[in-house]
């Protein structure tokens, strides 16, 4: 529970602003959502701000902000994706070993298959999909048929050191626009299908996607030089 892949790093800026950068092992990223809800809630918890008070945070990925609801659960405002219509990559077929009925690019992949089953059921070959060259990672998605959910995913990023995230905030601010012009919804809950599983609330208001979570300290540390 303590290899997670994407470390926040923050520093206090001007105005109450945080300055907020995100690494995986292997590169820098411009967005991350998990480490995100992470940084906000160590900044609500440790009383650098002060709770009800709205977080924002400065990013290569822009502005994003963070509140806390008064049943503690964190709210991360994040920027509305768009991903435009592509063909099917072999690369693409090849490394995740089935073929996606709709294939769409932006931030990342966002591959598009008809049922739920086959989102849980692929075994990505990760050194195949790490030969993609136009995209940081991959999201695979299927309307869903449990009960409390609307979409499933899964997101797939070896070139950047992860073969598969546990719980992909970011990957969200494709998926929630997608899944609510499907389902005409803007409020929105997915199962995030890796091994350990994530359930991700969104909220499409305006121009942002809104997720929200809860966050808990379990392991504390301090670097030394």
């Amino acid at each position: 529970q303590v290899f997670f892949p994407e470390t926040a790093f923050l520093f206090p800026g001007k105005n109450g602003v945080w300055a907020i950068r995100w690494f995986t092992p292997k590169a820098e990223v411009d967005l991350c959502g998990h480490a995100t809800l992470a940084a906000a809630h160590v900044l609500y918890q440790e009383g650098l701000v002060t709770k009800g008070n709205e977080i924002v945070f400065s990013s290569n990925g822009g502005n994003l902000r963070a509140t806390m609801e008064k049943n503690g659960r964190l709210s991360l405002g994040f920027p509305r994706m768009q991903a435009r219509k592509s063909s099917v990559s072999p690369i693409l077929v090849e490394g995740l070993g089935a073929y996606p009925d709709e294939v769409l690019i932006g931030e990342n992949y966002l591959c598009v298959f008809g049922e739920e089953e086959v989102i849980h059921a692929l075994d990505p070959d990760f050194r195949v999909l790490s030969g993609l060259s136009s995209s940081l990672g991959v999201i695979v998605t299927a309307r869903s048929s449990s009960v409390g959910y609307h979409f499933v995913s899964r997101y797939f990023a070896p070139r950047l050191g992860i073969d598969e995230d546990h719980a992909t905030g970011s990957a969200h601010c494709l998926l929630a626009p997608y899944w609510s012009d499907k389902l005409g919804k803007d409020k929105l809950v997915g199962l995030q299908a890796s091994p350990r599983g994530a359930e991700i609330r969104c909220e499409l208001v305006k121009e942002e996607v809104v997720l929200s979570g809860l966050a808990e300290t379990f392991v504390r540390g301090k670097l030394t030089a």
